[in-house]
């Protein structure tokens, strides 16, 4: 979109001499271009000349696909257009969303002036700020410096009760009445069911089991089961002809088969390796041979998995049937743990298949394994498809991904095989 620009590499002072230098030469169009008025730097994704207009152009480039300009956050924002399907070469005008929102920038010009203001005085303060509000807040929503400014606050505490960022009203009522600690809240403090088991499991270090609820939910399960993990690839510029900014793109896939109870189990799997190919349909042309039309299928996570059944569907019409199919016979092994069929404290809040692996199969860890999560599962995949070169190092990354996925499905089954014994 803007093929004359020219990148300001350095930083404050530096950029800013190097900015003036780029208008000085009359260029047009600039990434990072910095200015500093009275000790402070406003820096601009794209500063773009308009020749007919004779006037610049603000570019601010959000790496989301929102389709409303309505968060103040994103207000002064181009965002990535969600309805954007690659189809050969990327053509970036459709790829990405402008809005011309001059206007409402405007208006915000004296609220922006106003926190100026309020920055520049506590910039000139010797003394530290007052500590801030993330006291009020669950903890994701934390600031950095929170540990810091609250270091009586256990690092594990009400603000990591589920739900608690729902509930602010609950959890502003157990922090002013100094009730931080688990083991602080009052028997009586009203909260929510998931909450109170929460908090009750902390406190008293035990379990909540309901054998027979756990029982009612597997009874519906069909043979074959088969337990099924995807590994995906998500990026903002699509890879793959088809795909939207962000898609998860599924290019492995682990499936454990359990025929009948006591029957043995079998294995299946795929990892795209082909530069040349789509992977999802090669996936899909792989797990459409091995998976039947008929038995449940346990994921964990049944949200995440639906959705790249559901993207598949889109992208090979031809299996699209198998697939939408796919999803009415899932079954979410995650919803005993999440809705407490089975709750125990040392999943401290956590319902991951890392968190429960631990606690119900002691014996089977992620730990000595070279890809131990799924971050290092994209970066991996990443690295195998478009980086590396040497076919030694290619074949050992495939071997350390088929691993972990493998690992991920035959922990769901060993779970299943845990619960269902109570």
């Amino acid at each position: 979109m803007f093929p004359k620009g020219k990148l300001v590499e350095s930083r404050r002072e530096e950029a800013v001499k190097d900015t003036k230098k780029l208008l000085d030469d009359r260029e047009g169009q600039i990434f990072q271009a910095t200015f500093e008025e009275d000790g402070m730097y406003a820096m601009v994704d794209v500063l773009e000349y308009d020749e007919t207009q004779q006037h610049w152009i603000i570019n601010e480039v959000k790496g989301t696909s929102s389709n409303e300009v309505k968060n103040l956050v994103h207000i002064q924002d181009i965002e990535l257009n969600k309805e954007f399907r690659k189809d050969r070469k990327i053509n970036p005008k459709k790829l990405l969303k402008i809005s011309d929102i001059t206007e409402t920038v405007k208006g915000l010009e004296d609220e922006i002036n106003e926190q100026i203001l309020d920055r520049k005085r506590l910039m000139e303060k010797t003394a530290e700020p007052a500590p801030c509000d993330c006291l009020y807040k669950s903890r994701v929503n934390h600031c950095p410096a929170f540990a810091y400014l609250y270091p009586d606050v256990p690092d594990y505490s009400v603000h990591d009760i589920v739900r608690i960022g729902s509930s602010l009203k609950s959890l502003e009522g157990l922090v002013e009445a100094g009730n931080i600690s688990f083991n602080d809240v009052p028997a009586e403090f009203k909260l929510s069911k998931y909450q109170r088991n929460y908090v009750d499991v902390e406190q008293g270090k035990i379990s909540i089991i309901d054998p027979v609820e756990i029982k009612q939910q597997f009874s519906g399960l069909q043979y074959p089961i088969y337990f099924l993990d995807y590994e995906t690839y998500p990026t903002a510029v699509p890879v793959y002809d088809g795909c939207a900014p962000y898609q998860q793109v599924p290019f492995q896939y682990s499936l454990h088969v359990l025929s009948a109870p006591g029957a043995e189990l079998t294995h299946h799997e795929y990892i795209h390796t082909d530069e040349n190919s789509h992977p999802m349909r090669a996936l899909a042309d792989s797990l459409t041979k091995v998976i039947g039309d008929s038995g449940s299928i346990i994921v964990w996570n049944k949200k995440f998995e639906s959705k790249c059944n559901e993207d598949i569907a889109e992208l090979i019409p031809e299996y699209a049937e198998i697939f939408h199919g796919c999803n009415k016979r899932i079954y979410d092994l995650m919803n005993i743990f999440s809705k407490h069929h089975y709750y125990h404290h040392d999943f401290r809040g956590s319902f991951s298949i890392k968190a429960v692996l631990p606690v119900l199969v002691p014996e089977l860890t992620y730990k000595n394994l070279n890809i131990q999560d799924g971050g290092m599962v994209m970066n991996g995949w990443k690295k195998m498809m478009f980086d590396m070169e040497d076919a030694g190092e290619k074949e050992v990354m495939t071997e350390d991904l088929l691993r972990y996925c493998e690992l991920d499905t035959l922990a769901m089954v060993k779970i299943f095989e845990v619960v269902g014994k109570l």
